[in-house]
């Protein structure tokens, strides 16, 4: 479970920005939305939502965490000299241009070890990085690197055990990376490395799910039958053929070979959707043939089951974009339900849905807003609003819609309207022609 993630400097967000699922006082609303990983030590959120008006720079946020990942997961396989892909620095000022980018996240990986991981890097090379984690409630160092630092001097803690630790890098690659995709990689690397490269899937807008095993896939798609038939798309079951000599016309060459490998593998296979017609009597159809919603539903479904059932986290921008409301509104449901949500699955989600922005769905502090002023993205939780005046029952939705909280489009009808009309002379001409016409 992500606890605390910390940006600066990447895209529109300049000065270092926090966005936190940790819960500072737990209160008695909706109290079910906070998971405890470590016990009743520290409560964390299983969702939260990030409201603000269009290029405010929501999708910028979890663009960070799919930069901390892919950094992470794929710069240990970046070859000397070459330019580190995830850089991405705010450009709308002469210093921060060429500055680090810098991530902080501090999470629980899947046996509820506490980690703390930071990282800064300019175009070229990894500037700063360290690895601590909390083996009691005290913080441990298990390496740190600076600036200066080649791979033969790189500092490790004393929790650093049972592994390698000299492992050669180049400038360019990131310890943790390269470390735990050794074979000699102590535990404790390998299960923070573990928590990037399995527990978070990052979806963006109308973005299909491509499940990567096939066994998996097919075994789920009686578990989505029955979920589909439940959400009335009107779907009574779904059929699965194997035509073992199918292949699809086209791949990109660009693409992985894995993913490459998956397309084949899943073009193999012909859905069918059952519908029952006016006889009782079930007709099939190709999936081609249902509408858009339906197969979007029908592709994110399985990793629905496969997160809850393993505790990872999903990121999905611009969820009204994806689903119905209703929908949208089940699956923040079920990640908030403790009894479904057993082992404490996280939702991060952007919107423009402001039905979704109510006290009986959503607690204070899982409510986020970004503003973009002078072109930086400002992040805020409804929960830094005086406790006061904004209450656990006020009506969020109706206030944020009136203005309150900010993060909503400033449009000037005025303007739009004086760019749109016709220019005066076309006007003129026009009000020429129809006079001359009833002559």
């Amino acid at each position: 479970m992500i606890i605390d993630f910390t940006i600066q400097n990447f895209r529109s967000i300049k000065d270092e920005t926090l966005l936190s699922m940790h819960v500072e006082s737990p209160r008695n609303h909706l109290s079910t939305h906070v998971a405890y990983p470590a016990g009743d030590r520290i409560g964390v959120l299983r969702s939260i939502g990030i409201y603000g008006a269009n290029a405010s720079g929501k999708t910028n946020i979890l663009l960070a965490f799919q930069a901390l990942q892919n950094l992470v997961v794929y710069s240990g396989d970046l070859k000397e000299g070459e330019p580190i892909p995830w850089y991405d620095p705010y450009r709308l000022s002469d210093a921060t241009k060429k500055a680090p980018v810098k991530f902080e996240l501090e999470f629980f990986s899947h046996d509820n070890i506490r980690y703390l991981y930071s990282v800064s890097f300019t175009h070229t090379s990894i500037i700063e990085e360290s690895l601590d984690f909390f083996p009691t409630r005290q913080k441990a160092n298990i390496f740190k690197r600076t600036e200066n630092d080649s791979w033969e001097t790189i500092q490790f803690g004393g929790h650093y055990k049972g592994g390698a630790r000299r492992i050669p890098i180049f400038k360019n690659n990131s310890y943790l990376s390269k470390a735990a995709n050794s074979a000699a990689a102590a535990d404790v690397i390998r299960a923070a490395y573990d928590f990037f490269r399995k527990d978070i899937a990052i979806l963006g807008p109308n973005q299909q799910v491509l499940m990567s095993d096939m066994n998996e896939y097919e075994k789920s798609i009686d578990f989505t039958s029955k979920l589909l038939c439940l959400v009335d798309t009107g779907i009574a079951r779904i059929k699965v053929h194997k035509n073992e000599n199918f292949s699809p016309d086209f791949i990109p060459d660009n693409l992985p070979e894995k993913v490459k490998k998956v397309l084949i593998e899943r073009s193999k296979l012909q859905l069918f959707f059952a519908h029952e017609n006016e006889s009782g009597d079930l007709e099939e159809f190709e999936e081609d043939r249902e509408s858009e919603g339906t197969q979007k539903l029908f592709s994110f479904l399985p990793m629905l089951q496969g997160v809850l059932s393993s505790g990872g986290i999903i990121f999905m921008d611009e969820l009204e974009n994806s689903f119905h409301p209703h929908i949208a509104e089940l699956i923040i449901k079920l990640f908030n339900d403790s009894e479904v949500n057993t082992k404490n699955a996280q939702l991060i989600f952007t919107t423009h849905n402001i039905q979704l922005m109510n006290p009986a769905r959503m607690r204070r502090d899982q409510i986020w807003f970004t503003e973009k002023i002078r072109g930086k993205t400002q992040l805020y939780s409804l929960d830094s609003f005086d406790k006061k005046e904004v209450k656990s029952n006020s009506p969020f939705d109706d206030w944020y819609d009136d203005g309150r909280f900010g993060a909503l489009p400033s449009i000037d009808y005025m303007s739009i309207s004086k760019l749109l009309r016709p220019a005066e002379d076309e006007k003129l001409a026009e009000d020429n022609k129809n006079s001359n016409f009833f002559e």
